[in-house]
């Protein structure tokens, strides 16, 4: 998704709001978890990528369950509080760099034991 400052100004306020709506008025304890680590905006605002992460490795996929029942409520919600002409469709991805950098640094771990 190609970025303009006003793409990259409204990915930031869905940030915002989307982790606000979670937090406060989302009520499955599975999304509890989740932490919101970027959005990335089409366009012409028709869509909105929510890149999630959590510390409940296990739960993943019940999580990204959840989080897709809850994006029209979620979506609902941000059209009450933000000022849009429209807003994007929500799809959430998970944000796998954090088990990335684990996985590396492991790696990197094994390695420096290996050579001592």
């Amino acid at each position: 998704m190609q970025e303009t400052l006003r793409t990259k100004r409204v990915a930031e306020l869905i940030r915002q709001e989307v982790a606000n709506v979670i937090r406060d008025s989302v009520h499955d304890p599975k999304v509890k978890d989740v932490v919101i680590t970027a959005v990335k905006v089409s366009v012409d605002l028709d869509l909105a990528r929510i890149y999630w992460t959590t510390y409940n490795n296990e739960a993943v996929k019940g999580i990204q369950a959840g989080l897709e029942r809850s994006a029209g409520f979620i979506r609902k919600e941000i059209l009450k509080s933000v000022r849009l002409k429209k807003v994007p469709k929500l799809e959430f991805v998970i944000d796998d760099s954090r088990q990335e950098a684990d996985r590396i640094d492991n790696l990197l771990n094994m390695i420096e034991k290996e050579d001592h």
